[in-house]
Formats: C-alpha cells, sequence, structure tokens
C-alpha cells in the first residue's frame, strides 16, 4: 500500500488558502469519489497514532468520506486554520478553542483525542533534580497556551517554583523542543513519545512527568468551525466515528503487529522505538478514548487551570459543555453500536 503523505503548509501557503487559492471547495471528491474532509495538525507524532490506523485501514472511506491530512507547524496557525474555514477540521490543545471561542470565533470542539497527557519534563545532563532549575530556560510551544499552563502547574507543584524562578523560550512542538534541548538553547522541556524516550535513551534527565501531577487533563481535542459542522454533519460524524472505530482497533491486542508495522511507515521510525511507544501508550497509560467522547473530568481540569492562570477574574466560571457539541459523538456512537 503506497504511504499517504499529507500535505505540509506554511504560514504564507496558509494566508493563500484563506484567498481561496490553494485548495477546491469543500465538495471535491477524494478517493473512489467519496467527499474529501481536510483535516489539520501541527506535526506526526505517536499522539496521532489513531490517526495514521484510520488513514492506513480505510475506516473513513468506510464512513463515507475520504481524510486529507494537513500540517502547519505552530498551535496558533493550526487554530488560524479552522478559525477560517480553511481547513475545517483539526486537532489541537483545549485551550487553544476555548480563547478562540471566547473571543466570537466559530468553532466548536467535536470529540475527545487524548484524555491523558504522555509528556515527560526533561532536562539536559547536568540538570538533576528540580532545584537545579531556578534561572534556567524552558523550551515551549508557546508563552500562553494550555501546555505552558500545564507546565507552570507541574513545576508549582513538583518543586514549588513560581514564574519568576525561569525563563520561557517558544521552540515549538515536541520535535522542535527535542532539537533545542539538543542544541543547548533550552536547559529543560517537556515532550512525548518518542521524543521523550529518546532523550532519555540519550542521556538526558528524565524530572517528572506531567500525569503525576495533573492527573486526567484534556490535552488534545478535534475541533471544527462551526459554519462547516452545521452544513457538513454527516461528513464529521463519519470523521468521529472512523476515529472511534480506529482507536478501538489500536486497542485490540490482536492487531499490534500491524499497529507497529503502520507506526513504523507513518513515522520512519525503527521497530525498537515503536515497540516502546505501543507498550507504554497502547497497553499501559492509554490516552485516547475509545469513543471519541470528551472526558467530563479531564477538560474540567482544563477549565481549572485557565481560572488559575487568571482568566475569569470577576466572571462566572463557564461550564465546559459551552465549548462542546457532545451531540456529535453520541450520534456517533449510535450508528457504530457502542454504549
Amino acid at each position: 500500500m503506497a504511504e499517504r503523505k499529507p500535505i505540509v503548509l506554511t504560514l504564507f501557503s496558509l494566508m493563500l488558502a484563506a484567498l481561496g487559492g490553494f485548495f477546491a471547495g469543500p465538495s471535491a471528491a477524494g478517493e473512489a469519489g467519496l467527499p474529501t474532509v481536510r483535516f489539520v495538525q501541527s506535526g506526526r507524532t505517536a499522539s496521532s497514532w489513531p490517526l495514521f490506523i484510520g488513514e492506513e485501514k480505510k475506516f473513513f472511506q468506510k464512513h463515507g468520506i475520504y481524510l486529507e491530512e494537513i500540517i502547519i507547524r505552530g498551535g496558533t496557525n493550526t487554530a488560524r486554520a479552522v478559525l477560517s474555514n480553511t481547513i475545517p477540521i483539526g486537532r489541537i490543545n483545549p485551550d487553544y478553542v476555548i480563547d478562540a471561542m471566547e473571543k466570537g470565533a466559530k468553532v466548536k470542539i467535536i470529540s475527545g483525542a487524548m484524555e491523558k497527557i504522555p509528556y515527560d519534563v526533561v532536562a539536559r545532563p547536568e540538570i538533576k533534580s528540580g532545584a537545579d532549575l531556578k534561572g534556567k530556560t524552558v523550551g515551549v510551544d508557546s508563552l500562553t497556551g494550555g501546555t505552558t499552563l500545564m507546565l507552570r502547574e507541574v513545576f508549582e507543584k513538583a518543586y514549588k517554583l513560581s514564574d519568576k524562578d525561569y525563563k520561557l523560550l517558544v521552540v515549538g512542538t515536541s520535535p522542535d523542543r527535542y532539537a533545542a534541548l539538543k542544541g543547548g538553547s533550552v536547559h529543560v522541556t517537556f515532550m512525548g513519545p518518542p521524543f521523550n524516550l529518546r532523550a532519555r535513551r540519550e542521556g538526558f534527565t528524565k524530572l517528572t512527568t506531567f500525569h503525576e501531577h495533573l492527573g486526567p487533563i484534556q490535552f488534545v481535542v478535534q475541533f471544527g468551525n462551526a459554519d462547516y459542522i452545521k452544513s457538513n454533519r454527516s461528513d464529521v460524524v463519519s470523521f468521529v466515528k472512523g476515529m472511534a472505530e480506529a482507536t478501538r482497533w489500536l486497542y485490540d491486542p490482536k492487531n499490534k503487529e500491524e499497529a507497529l508495522a503502520i507506526y513504523v511507515k507513518i513515522l520512519k521510525s525503527t521497530r525498537e522505538a515503536a515497540e516502546a511507544d505501543y507498550r507504554f501508550m497502547i497497553e499501559e497509560f492509554k490516552p485516547f478514548p475509545v469513543d471519541g467522547a470528551v472526558n467530563k473530568q479531564a477538560i474540567e481540569k482544563t477549565l481549572d487551570l485557565r481560572v488559575k492562570a487568571g482568566k475569569y477574574e470577576g466572571k462566572k466560571i463557564p461550564s465546559y459543555l459551552n465549548y462542546v457539541d457532545t451531540s456529535l459523538v453520541e450520534e456517533a456512537k449510535k450508528q457504530l453500536g457502542i454504549k
């Protein structure tokens, strides 16, 4: 089977797309005449494993759509693509979606992608403990985004560090943060598979994990442009069904060998790295929801961190239901026969 390669866009090409000069219209036909649903994420890592399964096993085609995967580096640019309806659905940390909605953007969270966060806090070899972090530079993907709020909470709980005790440097997503740590431009950062496991093998220091201090938290969601959801509801439900079926397939032990082969193919990885990620992500940590639902406890923790960051001073704290269209997952579950 030929590899399905994602389209990779720069910020400039995204701007061209927003002007209507890059993509065909939303009714463009994909494989076998199926409607094409464009989907954006900021990079390819093990956190997208169910998506890769859905693509390679043709679960999206099974449910009546052709998914066109598009890579745009950076959470802000990913969010901008969906806000503009240039690319109608995508995956991102929910904090970006909540921020956008509170500023009036017409977007909605449509399903959960990861309800636990598989990040390690990883430091250069000379740093042995949290006490060594004072005055150091921390690599992040944004200054105010959801993962940065999580990192501040972890540093406070684990090491009693305030945001004045260290400096933040925006370096990008997990691959960029891994490169920045290796290159020495940051002293410490946070990474998920496979980069956290790779860094540990190379002698970098694992200080702690996000999950140890945060517990369940909505790390990643799928979200969509509200206008697109309204006018293409059946296609969005088909996407949710494809993701749910792919996740259940991935968790089934009898599919392990094929799942590893897909991982190696898509991520250009070694068998050893694939097995390590499978052991952690699929057999032990299990962050992917089997029905696509947004976890109530996890999304409320996301809102708790926003409250702590002063997002709602003098205001009523909103319900997570303000941001999530739960009816899409419920419809998908009903059609799949999932209780």
